[in-house]
């Protein structure tokens, strides 16, 4: 399985750094590589003959979601459209059963986490060299279209969308800590988290912070109530230095004022109304394709006729990925994204039981991950992103898969079976 797990690294690499993936050419990549991890995943299991699926309590809401899906395409205002978006959602769809069916071993789970990891660092260094140091990187200078070109943005089009990047990956570089990292590698994820941190704070992203915020608290109160965490006095105190420390620092009006001047965000009160406005435009959508929306990816075509007068450029986006999502497929979308995130938090619960700290560790860090990034789609449209829609994936595998198994173990396990296959055949010809 070694190229479908390094084609799942490779769009790990390629999609923050291509712009988020955005653009049309990125997205061909992204088909093109999940295909061949596909082609592969499936010859070598044609190879060996094993079909085993790898059952996962998110299989039947995501059958629910591609039939509804599908239903929506056949009945939808543009039709081309909506297939290539149906293609899309095919396309995470595979990368979440890839990850599940592939990443299978704790190496194999520490890997995929450090290449998170790595990104996110590697982001943020980029981005805190353009900001503070100009730009020495041509190819990744957007300030021709950037609306905010002063925002810590790195490689992405758009703050907001690194800050989401940064949301997700945080908790789970958080959680490393609790696999009992010690020594070289526990001051490297210190220092590490420091950037993220940076990043994510001078994104002078509000819904960033705030989700940020609602992840790292997720993960402080699931600790506190974990029958295997001890340090629950030492989590206590420490998070409620850091929200006084930021409550103090936020609060603090110079402070606040000077990131709005330099991040040209003085006028986000008239965008927060802006953004209200744009809902409420979406909502008279619903209302009239209540059943299975206009069709996914037809947000952009429709929408045209509902925005409201007064507005100086076209959305293109919803800014809130729920409002978005359902008036592209309907109201019955609802229950379907209620019955996936029950799911996939009631699986990382019981997995939170598991006396591994790996598994503690990876599966609380990626369920905050997870709580950031549904609170920011709140006022955002970050899982409209292939770069954030792909982590948002992979980490969903990470908590609903299997638990993983020792390479050790196996290895002895299979040895045990030949010696005794060996000894069986020595005693039939005594």
């Amino acid at each position: 399985m070694l190229l479908p797990r390094y084609s799942l690294y490779f769009l790990l690499i390629f999609t923050p750094l291509a712009l988020a993936s955005v653009q049309g050419w990125a997205v061909s990549v992204i088909h093109f590589v999940t295909l061949i991890a596909l082609t592969a995943f499936l010859f070598e299991k044609s190879l060996t003959w094993d079909w085993k699926w790898i059952k996962t309590p998110l299989d039947k809401p995501i059958l629910c979601l591609l039939v509804l899906c599908l239903l929506s395409s056949v009945f939808s205002v543009h039709k081309s459209t909506s297939i290539w978006a149906f293609i899309l959602l095919l396309n995470y769809l595979v990368i979440f059963y890839l990850t599940i069916h592939v990443v299978r071993t704790r190496s194999q789970f520490r890997q995929l986490v450090y290449l998170i990891v790595f990104m996110a660092a590697l982001l943020s260094i980029i981005g805190l060299l353009k900001k503070f140091f100009g730009n020495p990187f041509p190819w990744w200078d957007y300030s021709d279209f950037q609306r905010t070109p002063d925002r810590l943005s790195s490689t992405f089009g758009n703050a907001n969308h690194l800050a989401g990047y940064m949301e997700m990956t945080i908790p789970l570089l958080l959680g490393l800590l609790l696999t009992g990292l010690r020594g070289i590698k526990l001051y490297l994820i210190i220092i590490l988290t420091v950037f993220l941190c940076m990043a994510l704070i001078f994104s002078v992203s509000r819904g960033g912070w705030i989700s940020a915020f609602a992840g790292i608290f997720f993960m402080s109160a699931a600790l506190i109530f974990d029958p295997h965490f001890q340090s629950k006095r030492l989590v206590l105190t420490l998070v409620c230095g850091f929200f006084a420390v930021a409550f103090i620092v936020l609060s603090s009006t110079p402070v606040v004022k000077r990131i709005l001047i330099t991040s040209g965000q003085m006028g986000n009160i008239e965008g927060n109304i802006a953004r209200v406005t744009v809902w409420e435009g979406i909502v008279e959508m619903i209302k009239d394709y209540p059943l299975l929306g206009t069709g996914p990816g037809t947000f952009v075509i429709v929408y045209t006729q509902y925005q409201p007068a007064g507005f100086d450029y076209r959305y293109f986006m919803g800014h809130n990925d729920y409002l978005h999502f359902v008036s592209e497929t309907g109201l019955l979308l609802i229950p379907v994204i209620v019955w996936m995130i029950v799911a996939l938090f009631v699986k990382g619960f019981k997995k939170l039981n598991n006396p591994s700290r790996l598994v503690r560790g990876i599966t609380l860090g990626a369920m905050a991950g997870i709580t950031a990034i549904l609170v920011h789609s709140i006022f955002d449209f970050n899982l409209h992103i292939p770069a954030n829609a792909i982590l948002f994936t992979i980490l969903a595998a990470l908590v609903v898969s299997p638990l993983p198994t020792d390479n050790t173990s196996k290895t002895l396990s299979i040895d045990s079976e030949m010696l005794n296959v060996k000894s069986k055949k020595f005693w039939q010809y005594q």
